[in-house]
């Protein structure tokens, strides 16, 4: 073997130790943060009414109720009745998500949460002594995609996170009402919507082992653009239910568990 030769082969052995060592090196760079990691965790909604207005016609006409927050709707369905539509309320539920990390920063999160409520509200109505009541079966999932910030090292104990979410809601909501004294006027309807939707916020997670975290918090700006629909009437006087849908501007605040 001559001196060029030994050459050749001493440089074609150090250019593939420096690429395995480069190979090494870019490898542990992939490692080194959580390239998948699942969430499921409580949480609790505070949700406004997705109604701008109510329409409902009977074989006498049509009623409209267009303010829905005024004094003189108040005193039309009941000032406990208005509060559905007027007031904040606290849903509970889940939210689950699972996130792949394109690198140490940034990952694409896939969500769904669902939250619940059952709620009667009760008012009597003096004269004629009438007592009513409107009893509502509500539900609210979220089905979002989109983009998460969070430093996902293996090591890192304290991981603060952001994302922003869009996709689409659903609502169902069971309602009935039942006048004790006029059960003709008695009524049970089905409202579904499916509407654009946005989740945006962020919390802080804490490492706990080598595969888990504990979500200490989450916190979410979740609006809902929600359509203008016809209910379904199931029995009753009303044989057409129509809502005009507005911005149901919802927070979400929750905790839970990250497997990674």
């Amino acid at each position: 073997m001559n001196i060029r030769t030994s050459n050749s082969i001493r440089s074609a052995c150090l250019v593939v130790f420096l690429l395995t060592i480069g190979g090494l090196s870019v490898s542990a760079q992939t490692n080194d943060y959580n390239k998948l990691e699942g969430y499921v965790g409580y949480s609790a909604a505070r949700f406004k009414t997705n109604l701008e207005s109510a329409s409902f016609t009977s074989n006498s006409g049509t009623q409209t109720f267009s303010s829905l927050c005024s004094a003189a709707t108040g005193e039309m369905i009941g000032v406990n009745s208005q509060k559905f539509f007027c007031e904040r309320r606290t849903f509970h539920g889940f939210d689950a998500s699972i996130t792949y990390n394109l690198t140490r920063y940034i990952g694409i999160k896939g969500n769904v949460d669902g939250h619940f409520k059952s709620s009667a509200f009760v008012d009597k109505f003096t004269p004629p002594g009438v007592t009513q009541t409107l009893a509502n079966e509500e539900r609210l999932y979220n089905f979002l995609g989109g983009i998460q910030i969070k430093d996902n090292s293996r090591t890192t104990r304290i991981k603060p996170f952001a994302h922003l979410l869009a996709g689409v809601a659903r609502y169902t909501n069971r309602q009935s009402q039942i006048l004790d004294l006029f059960p003709q006027f008695n009524f049970t309807i089905n409202d579904s919507v499916t509407s654009p939707a946005l989740k945006l916020g962020g919390g802080l997670d804490i490492r706990a082992g080598k595969r888990i975290d504990i979500r200490v918090i989450e916190l979410d700006y979740n609006p809902i653009f929600t359509r203008d629909r016809n209910a379904q009437s199931i029995s009753g006087p009303f044989p057409t239910v129509s809502f005009k849908g507005t911005t149901a501007h919802s927070f979400t605040i929750g905790f839970g568990i990250v497997i990674h």
